[in-house]
């Protein structure tokens, strides 16, 4: 049954071969290589420590910590970028006679997809181990490998039954946004606590390998330096035993929610909305702009603020963009003096723009997808299109940018009104250029985005690693004008260099217009065939 579902998989993907995927394929698969060349020098570096004899203490006091650090990343970060990697796509597969077990077991083999990186950190870990001579050499084999195929087993069980319970939970309409805030509430927390001076190492004990030997990872930890093997070997079997149970039950309760939600979905639909201030702000729009470009922005407007997958990144971006930045500016003494204080309003604004990217801007037809048609059938230029688009997510970046400010006064970080102006005026600066790089690639690496599925968000670790050679490109008019602050001490200068970066950035979107438009044009039949593929039986990020 798997090397059929392989195999459908395969078929679905054979569009790769041909001439307008084959480009984004070999985009992607230089990204791919980035991502994952980093993540192995990473294995090699853990190879290097765990393989020298001289690393023995230190070996012994961080193996547990680091595999706890495995274990979270393995687990959390899926949460923190919105993408659960590859699954099934139980609509596909509903119809057919396949047993619910089979299908468990290829969901669980494809959560290696959700952190894979973590698996070339294992594989150095466990190489330096079995060729350290002092931990015994090859006579440990059987155990080592024992060992860390339970700890992997255990993260792969757990990571199914926690993506099938949190995709039920983010389907909920009501549900939603609340799971996203208290997720990201219970994930920032302990750093929030940590920079705050909460004397957390009160609590160290329990994670200790002597008071917390019940723990996978610690146990893992002293199996894998041959302490206590049968120990841990039954402390591991008890773990996985109980993320069988609960990756199982999960799984199954998905597989009637799926269609119980399909369902209760057509019941819903016909029942009139309610109007009141968001109609009228969604029709605020059409008393600047002419139409057809006020149509359009207002259309975007109301599909991107209707779409479960970008409301999601865009409540994530002033909570947890916000809270991953706080720990830096404040210790045990309060704030921190640095420049981070001074331009944290600024930093944070463009991180959780770049998380409105992978949702928005940097593939504008996503959520289109076969109607991404009607922009190359009606008489309104595509050039329009895109424009209106841009507007409307200009619109949702600085009602980010709002809300960040609105949560720092809540939270009472003190940031003067200066810097509130100042990041109002960076971020839509910003926009221009990223805007620019974002029609580029609307058009030249189409992908077809399912606005239900919330778990499956483009912000993958893949994506957020093209942003690391992407931003600074970008962001460079904008570094300028901060460096040349910083040298010569001028405020004057600082916003003579802005206005600088502003007009160069309208001549750079309107270069980077024409070309999205001239592509468009020759590439409409393979944008319009790329929106309008459906996905085999396993969906990806």
């Amino acid at each position: 049954m798997i090397p059929a579902i392989l195999r459908a998989q395969f078929l679905s993907m054979r569009g790769l071969r041909r001439g307008s995927s084959r480009r984004g394929a070999i985009f992607s698969l230089l990204i791919a290589a980035g991502w994952y060349g980093f993540w192995a020098m990473v294995g090699f570096s853990v190879y290097g420590v765990t393989a020298d004899p001289s690393m023995r203490p230190l070996v012994e006091q961080w193996l547990s910590p680091s595999l706890l650090v495995v274990f979270l990343y393995w687990q959390l970060a899926p949460l923190l970028t919105a993408s659960f990697g590859a699954s099934l796509d139980l609509r596909k597969l509903l119809a057919y006679p396949v047993p619910r077990g089979k299908l468990f077991t290829v969901e669980v083999l494809l959560r290696v997809t959700t952190a894979f990186e973590m698996l070339l950190v294992l594989a150095g870990a466990f190489t330096g181990l079995l060729l350290n001579p002092i931990h015994g050499g090859w006579t440990v084999l059987p155990a080592l490998a024992a060992t860390l195929l339970l700890f992997v087993l255990f993260n792969l069980l757990l990571a199914a039954g926690l993506r099938s319970l949190l995709e039920r939970l983010l389907s909920l309409k009501r549900v939603r946004e609340l799971m996203v805030l208290l997720l990201v509430m219970a994930l920032a927390s302990p750093r929030l606590l940590v920079s705050a001076g909460v004397p957390l190492h009160r609590y160290q004990q329990f994670l200790s390998p002597a008071a917390g030997w019940f723990w996978p990872w610690t146990a893992a930890g002293r199996a894998m330096l041959g302490q206590d093997i049968a120990v841990g070997f039954l402390v591991l079997a008890a773990w996985a035993g109980g993320a069988w149970l609960f990756g199982r039950r999960q799984f199954a309760r998905s597989l009637r929610f799926d269609a119980q939600a399909a369902a209760a979905s057509s019941l819903r639909e016909g029942r009139p909305r309610v109007g009141g201030m968001v109609e009228r702000l969604y029709r605020l729009p059409g008393l600047f702009l002419p139409d057809p470009l006020a149509a359009i922005v207002e259309k975007e407007l109301r599909a991107l603020s209707r779409t479960p997958r970008f409301r999601t990144v865009f409540i994530m971006g002033f909570t947890f963009g916000l809270l991953v930045w706080l720990p830096l500016i404040t210790g045990r003494s309060g704030v921190r003096q640095s420049v981070m204080t001074e331009h944290f309003l600024v930093v944070v604004s463009l991180y959780a723009f770049s998380m409105l990217g992978q949702v928005s801007y940097w593939n504008a037809f996503g959520f289109d997808r076969t109607a991404a048609q009607v922009w190359f059938s009606l008489p309104v230029p595509v050039s329009r299109a895109l424009a209106g688009k841009n507007l409307a997510a200009a619109l949702f970046i600085l009602l980010e940018v709002a809300a960040i400010t609105a949560v720092c006064l809540a939270l009472r970080v003190p940031i003067p009104a200066a810097r509130i102006l100042e990041a109002f005026l960076v971020t839509p600066v910003a926009a221009l250029y990223m805007l620019s790089v974002g029609n580029l690639s609307s058009v030249n690496f189409p992908r077809a985005m399912d606005p239900d599925r919330v778990s499956q968000g483009g912000g993958a670790n893949r994506f957020q690693g093209l942003l690391f050679l992407v931003y600074p490109l970008a962001l460079l008019p904008i570094l300028l004008a901060y460096a040349g602050r910083y040298v010569f001490e001028s405020e004057l200068l600082f916003y003579a260099i802005m206005a600088f970066a502003a007009a160069l950035g309208v001549a750079v979107y309107w270069i980077a217009m024409e070309s999205a438009v001239k592509t468009a044009w020759v590439r409409r039949e393979q944008i319009i065939a790329e929106l309008s593929k459906t996905a085999g039986p396993v969906v990806t990020d």
